[in-house]
């Protein structure tokens, strides 16, 4: 069996100000054989990475889904990099607002390190939860030539991303530049105002159907927000990338 941890390395962030841990799951043969892979771009790497890479590796080895590297990027302030707009904290003061400019620590550091280290196909995935699904909805509007495919796990939605939900109409009228899938989930949620922002984004999807966008939204009725992800990532990847179950 391969470790869940093929590499690690840190980047020293001009965009962020500081320096980032990165978590790298390779899949066995990597760069043995001249192949490319498709990347999955993985937020809070440093809580999710083996919860993530145990799913790839486990179902690309069954031949579910095709081998995959997965990136893990470890967390920062959550708030200020994965909120577009800026908001009340705790204190009363402003937080947030951030998430453009974690874009473009993507853009402009991470993705030039991981495409230069590894075998990579032009083919990204974004994976995040709770704030870091709300990025990840972020992402598929602000800078829609980055990646492919998402995976929106409870998208933590404030009053202040309402219109966020908007723009994503507006963007599927427009149309997309290239073929998209997402795949949004979550749980029973009992802060007030959340899971009402989430249906509002899936109506907006059912609203603007479009065959190049193709989507699926569930909730996970026996889930909580901690374990979500161990119920969504699978059946995430299985909407993502379909394939053949091996006996």
């Amino acid at each position: 069996m391969e470790s869940l941890l093929s590499d690690s390395f840190v980047v020293e962030s001009e965009v962020l100000g500081e320096e980032r841990e990165i978590y790298v799951y390779l899949p066995p043969g990597h760069g043995e054989s001249g192949e490319v892979y498709p990347v999955v771009y993985l937020l809070d790497g440093d809580r999710l990475h083996n919860v993530v890479s145990a799913f790839v590796q486990h179902y690309s080895s069954r031949g579910r889904i095709p081998p995959l590297i997965v990136v893990g990027i470890e967390s920062g302030d959550r708030m200020r990099d994965f909120t577009s707009t800026v908001r009340k904290g705790r204190d009363g003061g402003p937080v947030g607002g951030g998430a453009d400019g974690f874009l473009r620590f993507l853009s402009e550091e991470l993705f030039p390190r991981v495409e230069g280290r590894y075998s990579c196909r032009d083919y990204r995935v974004l994976i995040g939860h709770s704030l870091g699904g709300l990025f990840v909805v972020y992402s598929v509007i602000a800078e829609p030539e980055m990646f492919r495919a998402y995976v929106a796990s409870s998208p933590w939605f404030g009053v202040e991303d309402e219109p966020l939900i908007s723009r994503v109409g507006a963007y599927l009228r427009e149309g997309p530049p290239d073929s998209k899938l997402l795949y949004v989930a979550h749980e029973p949620i009992g802060k007030e105002g959340i899971e009402v922002r989430i249906l509002s984004l899936v109506r907006v999807l059912r609203e603007n159907e479009r065959e190049d966008f193709a989507w699926r939204y569930r909730r996970y009725e026996d889930a909580d927000h901690s374990n979500l992800p161990l119920k969504a990532v699978p059946d995430a990847l299985d909407f993502l990338f379909p394939g053949i179950v091996l006996d």
